[in-house]
């Protein structure tokens, strides 16, 4: 194996740092809102949510599924230059599109949002637990940050939505 030239180093921290994103995305752009007069805190928190960790986190994970897959693949323990990450890739894509588009839309589309990331999210998780138990797949884009944020999030943007609205 050849050694990593930088630019492959910083693809693949950036694939590592990428659950991370709509954090603090989402953190940051809360804390400025809150600091606006006549904002809503719950309200500001459920927008900036659906747009940092469905929207640009989708565009992110989407764009890095179909243009750098090799090393997406790798790092998920999955083999490489196969249809699924394509396919993922838009999947993904598709709820970033819904998720930037939401904040121009009512609760409705806000809620079909947060239902379509997470059945896509929780799913992925589920395929990420069997690859653990049949295959003993322990990859840090399996088992990693990326499997917390697959459960953790859509659950989180359920109840947030619920108890905003």
């Amino acid at each position: 194996m050849s050694p990593a030239t930088g630019a492959d180093r910083v693809l693949r921290l950036s694939i590592r740092l990428i659950p991370f994103v709509g954090l603090l995305g989402t953190v940051v752009s809360t804390l400025i809102d809150a600091m606006t007069p006549g904002g809503h805190l719950g309200r500001d928190l459920l927008e900036n949510s659906i747009l940092w960790m469905i929207g640009i986190q989708g565009w992110m994970t989407g764009c890095g599924h179909m243009f750098f897959g090799v090393p997406i693949a790798e790092s998920i323990g999955w083999p490489a230059r196969t249809p699924w990450q394509w396919e993922v890739g838009l999947a993904s894509l598709a709820t970033g599109v819904l998720g930037v588009m939401a904040s121009g839309f009512d609760d409705d589309f806000a809620l079909a949002t947060i239902i379509a990331f997470a059945v896509f999210y929780l799913g992925a998780a589920l395929g990420h637990v069997r690859d653990m138990v049949v295959r003993r797949n322990f990859a840090p884009g399996n088992a990693g940050p990326i499997f917390f944020f697959d459960v953790i999030v859509p659950v989180y943007l359920i109840v947030l939505f619920v108890v905003v609205t």
